[in-house]
This record gives structure tokens, C-alpha cells and sequence, in this order.
């Protein structure tokens, strides 16, 4: 776990994917070309009506903007952050371990009870302190 200041990461290789973000303002301000128009001449009637719809050349500031950030705070999240991370349990009430039996936990049965000892005998020493 990496931490900075107050703000712990447990991720943080996922973090070296923010330096990309120029190459994806690059890649968005990339306007695909423009198709070629061929006259049909069985439309040549509807050849002075108005669009009704136009796409702009380039995407607008504030869009390309609002996507960077939201790619930012992708990154950012995939990186898992913890506030003000603890290294213990560092509750004051009482304790609750919750152990699950399933088939699923029987390759790391021993070292699962044996986590769950040590909470408790640390729980058991936090409390005699008091």
C-alpha cells in the first residue's frame, strides 16, 4: 500500500496510467474525416432542403474536458484509495469474527482459523489493558 499524507492507495501501479491522459485528449480531439458525397440523381429533388442535423468540426472544450476528468477519476478509483488508513484493527467495542466454512475455504483453512486466533487473542489483550 502506498500512502500520501492522509490518502493511501492500494493499487498504485494503477496510477502510472494517468501521465496517458494527454494521449487520450490527443486521440478524442481527432475528428474522423469527412464522407464523400456522391449526388443520386433520383435525390437531386431533396438536394435544396436544409440539413436538419449538423456535426461540428471539432468536440466542444467543456465535453473533452468533462471526459478527461471522468477518465481521471476512473484511474484514480481502480486504484482502490483508502482515507487515513489504520494499520490495526483499532475499534474500541467488541469484537465480531465471521468465518466461512464453505467448501471454497478449505485450501487455506489453517491459516484463516489461525488469523482469526490472533484477532482474537489481540482483542483479548487490548481489553485486559483497559
Amino acid at each position: 500500500m502506498w500512502q500520501a499524507g492522509p490518502l493511501a492507495f492500494a493499487a498504485p501501479w494503477l496510477l502510472l496510467a494517468l501521465p496517458a491522459l494527454p494521449v487520450l485528449w490527443w486521440l478524442l480531439r481527432v475528428s474522423p474525416p469527412a464522407p464523400k458525397s456522391q449526388t443520386f440523381p433520383a435525390l437531386r429533388l431533396l438536394q435544396d432542403l436544409p440539413p436538419t442535423e449538423e456535426t461540428p468540426h471539432r468536440t466542444p472544450w467543456w465535453l473533452l474536458l468533462l471526459r478527461l476528468v471522468a477518465a481521471a477519476l476512473l484511474i484514480v478509483g481502480l486504484a482502490r484509495p483508502v482515507w487515513q488508513p489504520q494499520s490495526g484493527g483499532g475499534g474500541t467495542g467488541p469484537l465480531l469474527v465471521a468465518i466461512d466454512d464453505g467448501w471454497a475455504a478449505a485450501p487455506d483453512w489453517p491459516a484463516r482459523t489461525a488469523a482469526a486466533v490472533a484477532a482474537l487473542d489481540a482483542a483479548g489483550r487490548e481489553g485486559r489493558r483497559v
